[in-house]
């Protein structure tokens, strides 16, 4: 996602996206895989997903992340 869009980096400086093997970032990429994987691990749970996709997105809404940094090729 960085090489594809450098500006996004601002978007994780509290965690120090300019470094991706910083502690700091690696602690916040592994929240990221843990939200990830208990959203899958609630999909036969149609409610408490949307619970928890509703907790996600109010902790992100502020940070106004724009749609094309979502698409993004590996």
């Amino acid at each position: 996602m960085f090489h594809d869009h450098p500006e996004a980096r601002a978007l994780f400086e509290r965690v120090h996206g300019d470094n991706t093997y910083s502690p700091e970032f690696e602690a916040h990429a592994q929240r990221v895989l843990g939200g990830l994987d208990n959203c899958i691990s609630l999909l036969d749970d149609p409610e408490t997903l949307a619970a928890e996709l509703a907790h996600l997105k109010t902790q992100h809404a502020e940070r106004s992340v724009q749609a094309v940094y979502y698409d993004v090729s590996v």
